[in-house]
């Protein structure tokens, strides 16, 4: 059964071996699914990846399952369901899975959670990717490096970005010409209680959006709300925004000890294309 990935060793089409479901080019290669519920292709053995620890993977894990995010993921899905609305076929790819999370909400909370949609998540963490076959996320799970994908061009419907940053231009050749990239970024006010903490006299200035110049907006869509957070969830909230390197152990303490009542979130999901 043909793919839409190819080989990382000599970039041929990969095809899958439905019963042992690993994937095979006409030159001989294999690619195995493994213990951890994963396919690397990893070739390099000079690829360190990146991995987060034990703890901090927990401590994701459990903010998102207390529900704190619900409002971000009911809007992010009722999107991806417009946007695959109409498709007979939807390969989405979702960049930089971490552990599933937004995977495994899509295909529950989305009108297009259907066998229609194949999902396929891909990481440089090996560690993350097991946490996401450990929470059995419905989708193709890739240990990958990020500078080569291994799909085809021009393969996938929809790619979405959503606790990373769009990095080099894989996303969009794997995209199809006529695909959406749906990328999550940060609001103006985003954490704002959190960042008057770490920032002296903290001002609000307007949102500057760092995209490709081959890309297009086609549609934006403001996801705003509050919330009460715990000092724990608010070092977890720092970490997952990049903000934790520049909290020291002396301000990191005294988050920990404070609540956060009625915390600002605020994001901005860009629907855009391949010009």
């Amino acid at each position: 059964m043909d793919s839409i990935l190819v080989c990382p060793i000599c970039a041929e089409s990969l095809q899958l071996h439905e019963q042992s479901q690993g994937y095979y080019c006409n030159n001989k290669h294999h690619i195995d699914k493994n213990a951890q519920g994963y396919w690397s292709f990893v070739t390099s053995p000079k690829f360190k990846g990146s991995s987060e620890s034990r703890q901090q993977l927990r401590a994701k894990r459990f903010l998102k399952a207390s529900g704190i995010l619900s409002p971000l993921v009911k809007q992010v899905s009722s999107v991806f369901s417009d946007v695959a609305e109409g498709k007979d076929e939807v390969n989405h790819l979702n960049y930089q899975c971490n552990d599933g999370f937004y995977i495994r909400s899509l295909s529950t909370l989305s009108a297009q959670a259907e066998d229609n949609v194949t999902h396929w998540g891909v990481s440089e963490a090996d560690n993350a990717l097991f946490a996401a076959s450990k929470d059995t996320t419905p989708a193709n799970l890739l240990l990958t490096p990020f500078k080569k994908l291994p799909f085809k061009s021009d393969a996938i419907d929809i790619v979405t970005v959503f606790e990373a940053q769009l990095k080099g231009k894989e996303c969009l050749r794997v995209l199809k010409p006529d695909g959406a990239l749906l990328l999550l970024v940060p609001g103006a006010r985003h954490l704002w209680q959190l960042k008057q903490k770490i920032y002296q006299n903290l001002l609000e200035k307007p949102q500057q959006l760092n995209l490709p110049k081959d890309v297009e907006i086609i549609n934006t869509t403001e996801i705003k709300f509050n919330a009460d957070v715990s000092g724990e969830q608010a070092i977890t909230l720092l970490d997952m925004n990049n903000l934790s390197w520049r909290v020291n152990d002396e301000l990191a303490h005294q988050i920990k000890q404070t609540s956060f009542e009625q915390l600002e979130f605020d994001y901005v999901l860009l629907h855009l294309k391949k010009r």
